[in-house]
């Protein structure tokens, strides 16, 4: 179970003044969820997913997950949690870009503490349709391709929760259908939380449970 109370978000703005980036009222997520999570630009979506990651400290408020505090951790622990609990599919693939397509994937593997089996990796490429991709190197790759190796490389840790953070937006219509349809299907099978932004009407429709995030004076 994901359990977020009262997150506050704030930044210095210069003469003693703080913005805040983000204002979220306490809520819980179960076990095998999908949620769709809505809200304007500035309103908090990828703040939200960093503290959520572990990335960034909230102001206040507290984030636990399968009973774990977040904010309670160290940074060798939230890191040492992130690599073992979390998946992450940014807006922008963000492969290492000297490393090949195989290489990306058992690196976050390793990371986890899992073993990767070749013929595993060889199964999971199949089946995003990537079944020559393993020697290539990102640049090599269309827009699709890549961001359909990192789905890979984030569920190859077998992640308690997955975030996607405006996954299609740099993608075609057909690209973001397929992308979607993975990430819900290996949620489905796998019964991790999934939390995906995104703008996208049609990725919105996908998903019957929201959060709604609003800016600064707006209420939730």
């Amino acid at each position: 179970m994901l359990e977020v109370e009262n997150l506050i978000c704030e930044y210095p703005e210069g003469e003693g003044k703080t913005v805040v980036g983000l204002a979220l009222p306490s809520f819980q997520m179960k076990d095998g969820e999908a949620w769709g999570v809505e809200g304007p630009s500035g309103s908090g979506k990828t703040t939200l997913f960093h503290c959520l990651a572990g990335l960034l400290t909230p102001t206040r408020g507290k984030i636990l997950v399968d009973g774990v505090e977040l904010t309670g951790l160290s940074e060798p622990e939230r890191a040492k949690w992130r690599a073992e609990n979390l998946g992450y599919v940014f807006q922008e693939p963000k492969l290492l870009p000297f490393l090949t397509i195989g290489e990306n994937i058992r690196l976050s593997a390793y990371m986890a503490g899992k073993k990767l089996e070749e013929v595993r990796l060889r199964d999971l490429l199949q089946e995003v349709g990537l079944p020559d991709c393993e020697k290539r190197f990102p640049r090599q790759l269309s827009g699709g391709e890549r961001q359909r190796a990192a789905f890979v490389r984030a569920i190859v840790r077998e992640p308690r929760l997955l975030l996607a953070d405006e996954p299609t937006a740099s993608l075609d219509g057909r690209n973001s259908e397929r992308l979607l349809d993975l990430l819900l299907v290996y949620q489905a099978k796998s019964r991790c939380m999934l939390l995906c932004a995104s703008h996208d009407p049609a990725v919105k429709r996908r998903f019957t449970r929201k959060l709604e995030l609003r800016k600064e004076g707006e209420k939730c």
